[in-house]
């Protein structure tokens, strides 16, 4: 016959046994779950710079501005909608691992960056001058061949007139129809637009009359 205190140290070596076992198989549960977030968040992680860096390469090309300027203009939703969600997915961004709940927010934003960022692309290519009126698309045509020509010319001169001339363009868009060129494209417009440094380090004005020879006396 079994005694009172031989059942109740069976009970407990029972329970500490079933506890025990349950600990480890959910240990062993949750892990995969952990390591599957953090390899999705790796992968995010990837995913947004990419995004990142073609959306850069896009705001830093003339030629593509040109070619897609639906791209970087928020009226057209599906441009809005990517600006927004690449806004999310930046400010959720983080340098090391936060965790599994915070991770599993960025992979979501970071997917869905990527995924307007197509849509958007897809979508300027479809609409590429459709917002713009004649007039408007004539300075558009004449902006793309002051492009061209900035960058056939042989002689630095002619090249820096042809980006200040292509800046003029866009800034007489702007002031027409509200659409802004990014400021990297301006940016870089300004930079290479500036007229060649005289001796002595000024600016040469293209409106300057030629000085006349100093006579020596």
């Amino acid at each position: 016959m079994i005694g009172p205190v031989a059942v109740i140290v069976t009970v407990l070596v029972a329970t500490m046994v079933f506890r025990l076992v349950r600990a480890v198989w959910e240990r062993t549960r949750r892990r995969p779950v952990r390591d599957d977030v953090r390899a999705r968040w790796d992968a995010a992680v990837t995913r947004h710079a990419r995004t990142a860096r073609d959306y850069a390469a896009f705001e830093c090309d003339p030629a593509e501005v040109l070619a897609r300027p639906a791209l970087c203009d928020v009226s057209w939703p599906a441009t809005a909608r990517f600006v927004d969600a690449f806004a999310e997915a930046s400010a959720l961004h983080t340098e090391t691992y936060p965790g599994p709940a915070a991770a599993a927010e960025f992979v979501r934003a970071a997917d869905t960056a990527a995924r307007t960022w197509t849509a958007a692309v897809d979508a300027a290519e479809r609409a590429r001058w459709a917002r713009f009126g004649a007039d408007e698309r004539a300075l558009l045509d004449q902006a793309v061949r002051l492009l061209d020509v900035a960058r056939e010319p042989p002689f630095e001169e002619e090249r820096r007139l042809a980006h200040r001339r292509l800046a003029d363009r866009l800034a007489d868009l702007e002031c027409r129809t509200g659409w802004a060129a990014p400021r990297p494209v301006t940016a870089s417009l300004a930079i290479r637009g500036r007229p060649m440094l005289e001796r002595g380090g000024r600016h040469r004005r293209d409106d300057a009359e030629p000085r006349p020879a100093v006579q020596a006396r």
